[in-house]
């Protein structure tokens, strides 16, 4: 099974028909299939790469990038190998990255190709951005949504910061080499996927309140695998060759849908402020580390209760700022209530407050179809939970006994609901429920269910 996807298939100077504004697909050539590594040699060919960087790390290097090693060198292709001695632990930080940049500058490569799923990804695309050449990811497990995307996720001083990249100039994944890859990594992947449904609500829900720009044809476009892998987890699950290529598109419909509205909004909502938040708690010592789609799974089971329960109050006012400055968030935080980046989410969201109290709730009708557009989201609820059950997540949300791999006491639970959106300038249910006055509530009621 092959399916290969071409560049530049949306008119650059077109208008969208679901929105009416200019968002132009990636020219990303995207491959999916057994063949993919032949495929790859063609493209440097035309591209007349005869010099690349291949970063990898301990594990893609057996998965992978020492069989793709061969093969370019084979082929004539010069390569220099950029290979992290990790098997674990390994972070997109500034050191990561410098390294990587070194061999960008070490005998003047075409480019770069990276073997690997997220984190790999994330400091290649950085570094490349820096180092302004391109590359090509092969990647190595349908874990991550971040293939396609053109922002890089980094870890600096502990908070996960989200740069403008570039995109890359291909993705060729070898089905082989995703379905074998270990079953946590496909469910990481599908826990990813799946946190896309809260990602739809909260982007719906902006559009509404603050007046941002929404696309349902970018929307769409990730909604369609994510419902295809929510019907049939187990067979994904299994390593499924059908099922891992129908996650892998998704997961890099994902990345496409980022790229063409120019940020994480049609795949990131109040899930991914949740796993930011445990991200830095985690960096301070304060719980322990959790790959990604394994806390964005435990969080779209909390965020779904939460924003089910926004829908009973959406006709209520916006009293306050969202965000606003508590004491009670200093020992979660850190350094970072008094960052600039705190102070730059708080002051943006105070700007979206004053903005949008004095316009909602809106007219009857405007409300009666806000209300029917997130209802509509809400349908996909169900298959959704269906799905986390099968990836050993509470329906209710994030348990406080161990379940998955994955633990959360109460105190940490409130604290998330109350504190992640500190963490992005976005606006979310969260944020919702923070101006009304009803996030402590909110989030002491999350935690008594769960206890």
């Amino acid at each position: 099974m092959s399916a290969r996807r071409g560049a530049g298939t949306t008119d650059p100077a077109g208008t969208c028909p679901g929105c009416g504004r200019t968002h132009p697909e990636p020219s990303t050539r995207v491959v999916v299939g057994g063949d993919a590594l032949d495929a790859l040699g063609a493209f440097l060919g035309e591209r007349a790469w005869s010099h690349v960087v291949l970063v990898s790390d301990a594990n893609t290097d057996e998965a992978i990038a020492d069989t793709l090693a061969r093969r370019l060198a084979g082929a004539g292709r010069r390569v220099t190998r950029c290979s992290f001695p990790h098997r674990t632990g390994l972070v997109a930080d500034r050191a990561a990255a410098e390294q990587v940049r070194a061999g960008l500058r070490s005998g003047a490569p075409d480019g770069a190709v990276v073997a690997g799923s997220g984190t790999l990804n994330d400091i290649t695309r950085y570094a490349t951005h820096l180092e302004s050449v391109g590359y090509v990811s092969v990647p190595t497990a349908a874990s991550m949504d971040g293939y396609a995307s053109s922002v890089a996720a980094m870890q600096f001083d502990g908070s996960k910061v989200t740069f403008p990249a570039h995109a890359p100039l291909g993705i060729f994944a070898d089905l082989r080499v995703l379905a074998a890859a270990p079953a946590e990594m496909i469910s990481w992947g599908l826990g990813d996927l799946l946190g896309k449904v809260t990602a739809r609500f909260d982007w719906v829900l902006s559009e509404a309140v603050t007046g941002e720009a929404y696309c349902p044809v970018v929307a769409d476009r990730v909604a369609g695998p994510l419902e295809r892998c929510a019907q049939d987890p187990g067979r994904l699950l299994a390593g499924d060759e059908d099922g891992v290529s129908t996650l892998i598109t998704g997961l890099v419909e994902s990345g496409i849908a980022m790229a063409m509205m120019g940020s994480s909004r049609p795949a990131s909502g109040a899930e991914h402020h949740f796993s930011h938040f445990w991200d830095l708690l985690a960096y301070r010592g304060l719980r322990p580390h959790a790959p990604h789609g394994l806390q964005v799974a435990h969080a779209t089971a909390a965020v779904m209760r939460l924003q089910r329960d926004a829908l009973g109050h959406l006709d209520g006012e916006l009293r306050s700022p969202p965000g606003r400055r508590s004491a009670d968030e200093d020992p979660w935080l850190g350094d970072l209530a008094v960052a600039e980046q705190s102070g730059l989410v708080r002051s943006e969201k105070a700007e979206l407050w004053r903005s949008s109290a004095a316009r909602w709730p809106p007219p009857a009708a405007a409300l009666a179809e806000a209300r029917r557009r997130l209802e509509s989201v809400t349908d996909a609820f169900a298959p959704v939970s269906a799905a986390l059950r099968a990836l050993g997540v509470p329906a209710s949300g994030p348990d406080p006994a161990t379940s998955a791999g994955f633990h959360l006491d109460p105190p940490t639970l409130r604290a998330t609901v109350r504190f992640a959106n500190r963490m992005r300038s976005r606006f979310t249910v969260l944020d919702l429920l923070d101006s009304q006055g009803r996030i402590d509530s909110v989030a002491e009621g999350l935690t008594v269910r769960l206890g």
